[in-house]
């Protein structure tokens, strides 16, 4: 499977981002439980969707089963692992309209593997 992270890209190459938000629909989130739970926990980091013309990054590995959380419910500490470019959580929670009952999928990831294209070779 695969995750792109755009304009966080920066933050994820520098080792700063290891844990993403994501309003993902059930399906998707589902799927990437499933990979948790078949124990599939390496997946293909991308910078944009390869149908936009993006390249592959690296790979993550995930470090706990994807879940859903309340903005609310964000520990503070995550405004760092999601790569410190907000000054607080409320700052961060602006980026989701603003809502903080907002229920978003929480991966929380490490990079293994930086640099590498889609077909596997050092980038």
């Amino acid at each position: 499977m695969i995750i792109s992270f755009g304009w966080t890209l920066d933050c994820l190459l520098a080792g700063r981002k290891t844990c993403t938000r994501r309003r993902w629909s059930s399906r998707h989130y589902g799927a990437w439980r499933q990979a948790w739970r078949e124990g599939r926990r390496e997946h293909q980091a991308w910078d944009k969707s390869p149908r936009a013309g993006g390249r592959r990054v690296g790979t993550i590995r995930l470090t706990c089963e994807p879940y859903k959380e309340r903005l609310a419910d964000m520990p503070e500490g995550d405004v760092e692992a999601e790569g410190g470019m907000w000054e607080s959580k409320r700052e961060f929670i602006e980026l989701f309209g603003g809502d903080p009952d907002l229920a978003v999928v929480v991966v929380r990831f490490e990079m293994i593997r930086p640099g590498q294209t889609e077909e596997g070779r050092p980038g």
